[in-house]
Formats: structure tokens, sequence, C-alpha cells
């Protein structure tokens, strides 16, 4: 139990890329890479002892090599904003920001060369054998990827029962957009299976609207009673989900924002965050065949993503809440991802 740690291979730059192992008394292991922030694991004691069957939640690949040339952000962190922004550029203080346009026209969780393709540095480890934790740090530059200011950001990994606590602080020395967000996809069946019968309710009736490319509008909607509606839970069924949820969380405090459930396993998942709202993704843009862990193959709704998160194209959308961090300011966003037998 504690912490334990690992060379896991270099990039094609050779950089060294670190993979560390969190294990905690209640028989929770966590696995993150220093390549992109990425949590490549995530076990669970599916009957909720600690010597019992273990599940791992997350998908993710076996080599180092296959997280490189991933192109779905399998278990990264995301940033500097997550989620679109149309036509890859925003204005701030009357100047215009070009950023890299790497989904046709717009910009894409951070870019060709955000978050997730960065190697994070070991600014902390806590060896704790109840709460193992694992802080990396990263200093994103000035105009990197296109945005301005030098930004400093740290993710804090955390396991503490059968809960996984991701917090992410940054401060920036000029004003800039920062929406940050970690991308795992969650399979409560093990194995990359489909998730049709997963069960979800997400604690909101409100989602913004968008157009064929997935950018906002700028409007937000009551979603009560239709195929977006999760207000109960609902099985995730075959219904195509990209869809960015208003949570009512005004003074940004841990609340519940999700929370799925799989009686095949017998495990649910409760998502709490800090955040004003979750994108949820069923991964029907995985291709068929694509390689996964342990010799499974990957394909459509192999998995979900509950992603807390500021809304998408806020940039852009001055009717959106601010995703701009300024001098001075302190960004901190808190999720944590608890498990449970269902009740």
């Amino acid at each position: 139990m504690g912490v334990s740690s690992r060379s896991w291979g270099k990039t094609p730059f050779g950089k060294e890329v670190m993979l560390f192992t969190l294990e905690n008394s209640a028989g929770c292991k966590a696995r993150i890479s220093t390549y992109g922030g990425t949590l490549t694991g995530l076990e669970i004691p599916v009957d909720g002892t600690v010597s019992g069957k273990m599940l791992d939640v997350v998908l993710g690949f076996d080599s180092l090599q296959e997280y490189a040339a991933d192109g779905n952000y399998m278990g990264a962190t995301v940033g500097r904003v997550a989620g679109r922004i149309s036509n890859a550029s925003f204005e701030l203080n009357g100047q215009k920001f070009q950023l890299d346009s790497n989904e046709g026209p717009n910009h894409l969780h951070g870019g060709r060369n955000g978050f997730n393709r960065q190697v994070w540095e070991v600014a902390a480890v806590g060896d704790k054998q109840d709460t193992p934790s694992l802080t990396l740090s990263l200093l994103s530059l000035h105009l990197e990827g296109g945005y301005p200011g030098n930004l400093k950001v740290e993710a804090t990994f955390t396991l503490s029962g059968t809960s996984l606590r991701i917090i992410y602080r940054a401060t920036s020395d000029q004003p800039t957009p920062l929406n940050i967000t970690a991308h795992p996809y969650f399979n409560l069946n093990g194995n990359g299976r489909k998730i049709n019968n997963h069960q979800l309710k997400i604690f909101s009736t409100k989602s913004t609207t968008f157009d064929e490319a997935l950018i906002p509008d700028g409007k937000i909607v009551e979603i009560s009673g239709t195929e977006a509606d999760f207000i109960d839970f609902t099985p995730l069924g075959t219904n195509e989900q990209d869809r960015f949820y208003v949570l009512e969380n005004e003074r940004e405090e841990l609340i519940p924002a999700a929370i799925a459930r799989c009686e095949e396993s017998g495990l649910e998942l409760e998502v709490c965050t800090n955040q004003l709202g979750v994108q949820l993704y069923t991964a029907d843009g995985i291709a068929n065949e694509s390689p996964g862990k342990n010799g499974i193959q990957y394909g459509p709704r192999c998995g979900f993503c509950i992603e807390p998160m500021g809304y998408p194209d806020a940039v852009n959308k001055p009717e959106f809440p601010s995703v701009i961090l300024r001098p001075g300011e302190k960004y901190n966003h808190s999720t944590e991802y608890r498990f449970r037998r269902i009740s």
C-alpha cells in the first residue's frame, strides 16, 4: 500500500515518462502516468471487500506508445480549455488569439499539443496507506497552442476509501482562458463491453444547444421528457450523447453531478464536482476494433465520459459564465469519483 513508481519509457522526443501506482487500505488501485496526467487504471473491489474480485473501471492501453498515438483522450487531463472553441479563436481585452484548428475549423480539448500531450513533472508524493496521493505539475508557456500567459498547473490525485479525488489548481501571469477536465472513459461492466445496460442519473434538466459541429449557440434549454433527460435513472441504451448539462452550482461547491450504475457488476459511480456543468459522451466516435487493454478491442459505446467543466466555447459566448483566469486569481477544480455497491 502507498505509492510506487516505475519508468514507463520515453516519448518520441526522448522525455522519460513515469507510471505511478496508488494503492490504499480499502484495496483500491489507481495508476497515473506523467504523460498527459493520465489515469491509466482504476481498480475497485467489486464485492466491497479488500481481498475480493477487482474490476478496472477505466478504459485505456497497455503501453505508453499507444497513449501517444491515441486521439480519444483516454484518461487524460485535458486543457487549457476542454470542449470546443468555435473557429479556433477568441478575443480577450481587444486582442484576437488564434488557436490550433484540430477538429475541422474548430479547436478541441486544448489543441494538437494540449495538456494530454505533455510530460508532467512530479511535484509531490503522499505515501499514506489510507490516502495515497500524487501531485503533478506543468508549466504551459505564453502562446503555447495560441493561448496567452505563462500558466502554472498542478493536478493532485488522491485515493480515499473507494473514491478517487482529482484537484486541479492553476495561476497565470496574464489573463487566459482555462477550463480543465479529466477525461476517463468509465465502464462498470469491465473489458470495454457496450455500456447500453448502464443506468444514468444526471442532476440537471438543462442543457446547452449546439450546431452540427457540436458548437454551443449560446442558448440553454429545458430537456425534461427528451432523450437527453437523465434526471431519473435511465438506461443509456443506444442513443448517442455528446452534450453539456448545466449544474445548479452558483457557489462552486462540491455537489453531486451524476450517478451511473450497472446491475451486472453491482457497482455504482457517483461523480461530484465544484464545476458548473458536465459533458456526457457515450464514446460513439470510437472506431470498431480499436486496440485496448489486455488485448481487448474497443468500439462505439465501449465506455462513457462524464467530464466536469465550465461551459464550452464560453470564450466566444458572453452570455455564458466566464472561464478567464486572471493574474492574482487561483483556479481550483475539484472532482470526486465515488464507487460503492448498489444498495
